[in-house]
């Protein structure tokens, strides 16, 4: 068997067969699941809100095409509806209120990426009484809330790891590629550029600790507004006191380009790790001969070398008509374990959703989705949600750690 055809064996359409015996109250046979969706379609992050959206399509269309999810006795469509948060908490906001109230979905699925507009749907929904799950946003902040308050927010489910796991590859990558020898760190000096949101405070916040217990020191942490381009001012100071190491993390795949090429021709030597934004694309195309030699985080995709992804990559192009992309694994493995789920508590009722969720032992194509039931999150580790570091070499990513999920090993940049 081809392995598209395995990957088509394998995506979420199949499980879609099949009758369902569980209940509802409220039953809502003879008309569509309504899933309303909160993302950046426009803006800085726009690049990644429109794949996932995309994604999310693909999902909801094999579901359909499967014929349905049966609820209650009868088969049930998916109807996604769609709305733009440009990243911004109150635009995100006011989207959540029209699709609650106007569309009354049934499901309310946000922010598709940004981690503060998730923080800030999280204070909208409970009040509806609807279930919500988030799509990308990484920031333990959403977690905290979880368990700070699990009444009010039982039945919010995060479909990404948190941001210490970012901390923990970045450390520990670091360190072990100084065991190696294969990388020098004589002043043990880290430096931080990131967007001024809660993804990338929260990134820095988890991150910072690791490297100062082991005896580093921060030279420079610098914070920048989302889409922000111009990073002279940052790199001259970073020449002043040049760090061992520099960690940029950006969801605006302009700034991680601007920085990149800054930094080449501004000749600063620092060991780079990226948080995210070489996930996308365009960052290569737009990044050029710049981007040889940076290390990155989270290589989840790699058509590349994964037969696997390949097949996925083949499949999405098929159903999509564009090219595959990391964005478009996640989202797709987050809207097959959503509807996975609704077919398996039979209901759309917030608390049997939840049941469902904290059950969850979901094998898509690029993780293990299993929770941690007290923050409503994914695991993370070899055996679940891994998050590799990866190296771009001669214009091709390649995974580099942890040794389990290496494709290559670490070449220092020319």
């Amino acid at each position: 068997m081809a392995v598209t055809d395995k990957i088509l064996r394998y995506s979420f359409a199949a499980t879609l067969i099949g009758a369902t015996t569980a209940g509802m109250a409220g039953s809502v046979s003879a008309r569509d699941i309504t899933i309303g969706v909160i993302g950046p379609l426009s803006g800085p992050a726009a690049n990644s809100g429109i794949s996932m959206r995309q994604a999310y399509e693909v999902a909801a269309e094999q579901a359909n095409k499967a014929g349905g999810i049966e609820i209650g006795g009868a088969k049930s469509k998916i109807k996604l509806i769609f709305e733009d948060s440009a990243s911004r908490p109150e635009v995100g906001v006011s989207a959540a209120q029209k699709l609650l109230t106007r569309d009354n979905v049934d499901i309310l699925v946000g922010d598709t990426i940004a981690s503060s507009v998730t923080l800030a749907l999280m204070e909208v929904a409970p009040s509806f009484g609807k279930f919500m799950m988030s799509g990308q946003p990484v920031s333990i902040e959403i977690a905290k809330k979880i368990k700070s308050d699990p009444a009010r927010f039982g039945n919010f489910w995060k479909a990404s790891f948190n941001s210490d796991a970012y901390a923990d590859a970045l450390f520990s990558s670091v360190q072990d590629l100084i065991k190696q020898g294969a990388v020098k760190a004589d002043k043990k000096k880290v430096a931080f550029i990131v967007e001024d949101t809660d993804y990338g405070k929260s990134n820095v916040e988890y991150t910072e600790p690791l490297f100062k217990k082991d005896g580093w020191s921060v030279s420079s942490s610098e914070t920048v507004p989302l889409g922000y381009a111009d990073f002279y001012p940052q790199l001259s100071k970073l020449r002043g006191n040049e760090p061992d190491v520099l960690i940029s993390i950006f969801t605006s795949v302009n700034s991680g380009i601007a920085l990149v090429k800054q930094i080449k021709e501004q000749g600063l030597k620092s060991l780079h790790l990226a948080v995210y934004y070489p996930i996308r694309p365009e960052f290569l195309k737009g990044a050029g001969a710049a981007a040889n030699g940076l290390l990155w985080t989270p290589l989840f995709f790699d058509p590349v070398n994964n037969p696997k992804h390949k097949g996925f990559a083949e499949m999405f192009k098929t159903e999509a008509k564009v090219e595959g992309n990391g964005d478009h694994a996640q989202g797709y493995c987050q809207m097959t374990m959503l509807l996975d789920n609704i077919k398996k508590a039979g209901s759309i009722e917030p608390a049997k959703l939840s049941e469902a969720f904290a059950k969850t032992d979901s094998q898509c194509v690029i993780a293990r989705l299993v929770y941690d039931t007290e923050i409503h999150t994914p695991k993370t580790g070899a055996d679940y949600f891994p998050v590799p570091i990866a190296q771009i070499q001669d214009g091709v990513s390649r995974a580099i750690w942890p040794s389990t999920a290496a494709t290559s090993t670490f070449k220092p940049a020319k």
